[in-house]
């Protein structure tokens, strides 16, 4: 036999015994995973300044609030000196004057406290943190034409439909 006929056919049968088989991608169909994501989300706000109610009686509304903090702590001042004035007799009726005076003052400005108003509005920044759903695929579950068989594989990627990749098939 002719060297070169031997080598011609050692090269046609040789490589089709050792050729890997090629199947036909028919369908991929994508595995999909529902996953919570949490995200913020922040807008600015328009929020009221709350501030305490002065008198606004001029000159004498300004030394009343600078002297007994409001006006309400100057009629406290007077009624807890008129209360204090009523108990004891001598030095002891003094000294409850004056108690009945300074405890009505500091009682008085704390109602004044209690009666604050908008005084203005700012801004501010608020956040919210929301949770929202969303599919994510994981992967394909294709479908392989190989010799009128169906084979079936799951890969990481999405392979094109009518393409063909080589499979490994093991007898047993």
């Amino acid at each position: 036999m002719n060297p070169r006929m031997i080598i011609l056919a050692f090269t046609l049968f040789g490589s089709a015994a050792y050729a890997s088989p090629y199947a036909t991608v028919i369908s991929a169909a994508p595995i999909t995973e529902t996953r919570t994501v949490p995200s913020q989300v922040c807008h600015d706000v328009s929020v009221p300044i709350y501030g305490n109610r002065r008198s606004s009686g001029g000159a004498i509304g300004g030394v009343v609030d600078s002297t007994f903090g409001s006006t309400e702590g100057l009629v406290g001042a007077i009624a807890g000196g008129y209360i204090g004035s009523k108990i004891g007799r001598g030095s002891g009726r003094k000294i409850a004057t004056v108690t009945g005076a300074v405890i009505g003052a500091k009682v008085g400005d704390q109602q004044d406290d209690k009666s604050q108003e908008i005084i203005g509005y700012g801004t501010q920044h608020q956040c919210n943190t929301i949770s929202r759903t969303e599919a994510v695929t994981t992967g394909y579950h294709v479908i392989y034409d190989y010799n009128g068989m169906t084979l079936s594989k799951l890969l990481q990627h999405k392979p094109v439909i009518g393409s063909r990749h080589p499979v490994h098939i093991t007898i047993q």
